[in-house]
């Protein structure tokens, strides 16, 4: 097991490093103008295997592939003061697929998930093969199909997708800024119980520089598309774009909220919570861009009580581009509180993979009622989000009445190819 790990990363390492050392132009910004900005489209147009606005039934049909490759390592101190450090090589992601549109106003997208090591701790070998959904729906687009000009955009969709909350879950994997999610954010996720995006039916529209969503989501969780047999789960999201007013690049407030509607032995998203809420700011101007999260909720009805009670927590991002369109700096502060003692949890990477490889560690499985973190990121994009380097380094506290069960310091980077 060892030989293999050892051999994929001296593989990805020589892979980053022959890049950045041979591909023409790949260490210098974008020029469209040079040689370096075919690959760059080429890239972009990868995967398009027919795109034809006035073809019937099917106008656009593209294949889809999401792949990181990920490194940690992490120090730190559990609850007896036991100081530990683990080193981490893993697939972080590896989706296919294929998305399109057909009979003039239809969409759909189709994600699997192939791998993410998430079955390879304490050990055991890969996984490769359909996992999970990441997306699997299909969209119906009526403001064109039913000529709603009042509307700049007007959906009715079926199918697997994400109910997104935080400011980190506005975007996919694919364009996050940090090595992973706030802990905070992924509370607030409306993720299944195998950590995919759950079954929805909904309605979406813009106008006026506003979006609203609402969805109503199923608790069943199917390795495929599923049914409606447990939680459901009604959400709701407004977002309006200020720009105009503020005058700035980048001016967009959102709400969100969902309640959940669902008892302990039925499959039920977010991992039980009742109920939740978050107000999202971001604002951006030159190189400088400011994103926050503040959130509230309630974690329901759990097997165990010191797991239930409210919950709050904050993140704030600020960032800072470096180099236009290839370097950014990137920091985050992250905490959350509950008022029940095991009421909120570590990430599952990278101190709880720490805890389960050890027969010595205690980190209370990740749960406490108090949780700092601090993050610092320098993201290269040798060609925007489809190809880039994001690492980073993080500190993290978590406590539970007073008590310190875990410190530690993260320190990784990742390889991220999007076609």
């Amino acid at each position: 097991m060892k030989d293999t790990r050892d051999s994929s990363l001296k593989l990805t390492l020589i892979l980053c490093a022959g890049m950045m050392l041979n591909l023409p132009g790949l260490a210098a910004a974008p020029n469209t103008s040079s040689p370096a900005a075919d690959w760059r489209e080429q890239m972009r147009t990868l995967g398009t295997l027919h795109d034809d606005p006035l073809a019937q039934p099917l106008q656009k049909l593209k294949l889809y592939l999401a792949y990181m490759h990920q490194f940690a390592s992490i120090q730190g101190k559990d609850r007896h003061d036991q100081d530990f450090s683990t080193q981490t090589e893993e697939i972080r992601r590896f989706w296919v697929g294929a998305q399109g549109d057909f009979l003039n106003h239809f969409s759909f997208k189709a994600v699997s998930q192939i791998s993410n090591d998430r079955h390879n701790y304490p050990g055991g070998d890969r996984q490769f093969g359909h996992e999970t959904f990441r997306s699997a729906n299909i969209t119906y687009h009526a403001e064109e199909a039913l000529g709603l000009k009042q509307w700049d955009r007007l959906s009715f969709g079926y199918g697997r997708r994400s109910g997104r909350m935080a400011d980190e879950w506005q975007r996919s994997a694919t364009h996050i800024n940090t090595l992973e999610r706030s802990p905070f954010s992924n509370k607030l996720w409306l993720s299944d119980r195998e950590k995919g995006n759950p079954l929805a039916v909904w309605i979406k529209g813009t106008r006026d520089n506003q979006t609203l969503d609402l969805a109503l989501f199923s608790g069943t969780y199917h390795d495929w598309i599923g049914g409606w047999e447990d939680s459901l789960t009604y959400y709701l999201s407004y977002e309006r774009d200020l720009s105009n007013r503020t005058g700035l690049d980048r001016s967009d407030l959102w709400l969100s909220f969902y309640y959940q509607d669902g008892a302990p032995g039925e499959d039920r998203l977010a991992n039980g919570n009742e109920w939740a809420s978050a107000f999202v700011t971001r604002w951006e101007e030159g190189r400088w861009a400011m994103h926050t999260t503040l959130g509230f909720g309630d974690n329901g009805a759990q097997s165990n009580s010191a797991r239930e009670g409210h919950f709050w927590g904050l993140v704030l991002m600020p960032m800072y581009t470096l180099v236009e369109a290839q370097q950014k700096l990137v920091f985050r502060y992250q905490y959350q509180n509950s008022d029940q003692p095991e009421g909120i949890r570590l990430n599952s990477r990278y101190a709880r993979l720490a805890e389960a490889k050890s027969d010595t560690l205690d980190l209370n499985s990740g749960r406490g009622d108090s949780h700092h973190s601090f993050y610092l990121g320098y993201n290269y994009y040798f060609n925007g989000d489809r190809l880039k380097l994001v690492s980073g380094i993080e500190w993290e506290s978590l406590a539970s009445q007073n008590e310190t069960l875990y410190e530690g310091w993260t320190l990784g980077t990742s390889l991220r190819i999007l076609f």
